[in-house]
């Protein structure tokens, strides 16, 4: 995972298409698997945040992206 200028992490595509791949696996997301972290995918990221315990943001982050690889 890529920074941007500030230091905060940047998803790469491929990291979102996985996300958006599993969110709609869980039937949480019944959008495109576009790469693109749009409105409808990070509803889907927040709900699954917080059915996972995890910290509710609107980031696509290194530990979102980890979980889901472990679980799903």
């Amino acid at each position: 995972m890529s920074r941007n200028r500030r230091g905060s992490p940047i998803a790469t595509t491929a990291d979102v298409m996985l996300v958006q791949e599993a969110m709609q696996h869980l039937d949480l997301y019944a959008g495109p698997v576009d790469g693109i972290a749009g409105t409808h995918t990070m509803s889907a990221v927040r709900t699954y945040k917080r059915r996972h315990g995890l910290v509710v943001d609107n980031l696509l982050d290194a530990e979102l992206i980890e979980h889901v690889r472990q679980t799903t």
